[in-house]
């Protein structure tokens, strides 16, 4: 099951929450993920996260929203959606580094990919504007 959960307090209108919906379900066709996960939009930092952090093994994700575009923050989901694809096919098997190597570098490559051929499909690029 994927469940999605936003901060009340960031106050995204329906469009937008559409919009993240869509680009989940659109990540988890082309990566491809086939597993249940939770990813968190939030408004707040927990210690030493950047815009997002996902826990490997408890297919989890967290996505800190307030005050970012929602590109940027859908940029952050497709991020770490790619890093649980990593960890499902067995490619994440201890720490993953904060920039560079492999899983950062595959995890910011496909993320602006998505974004930019997720644009394309729907045919729509206002969502760079909200």
């Amino acid at each position: 099951m994927r469940k999605l959960f936003i901060a009340g307090d960031l106050n995204l209108d329906d469009e937008r929450i559409n919009y993240l919906g869509d680009f989940i379900n659109y990540c988890c066709d082309v990566l491809p993920i086939r597993c249940d996960f939770e990813i968190h939009v939030v408004s707040a930092r927990d210690s030493g996260m950047t815009t997002g952090v996902y826990i490997a093994g408890d297919r989890f994700i967290k996505v800190y929203a307030k005050g970012r575009a929602l590109a940027d923050v859908m940029r952050s989901v497709a991020h770490e959606m790619t890093h649980m694809m990593q960890d499902q096919s067995g490619l994440i098997t201890g720490t993953v580094q904060d920039a560079g190597g492999f899983h950062e570098d595959q995890a910011n490559a496909r993320a602006g990919e998505y974004l930019k051929t997720y644009a394309r499909a729907r045919g729509d690029r206002r969502f760079y504007d909200l």
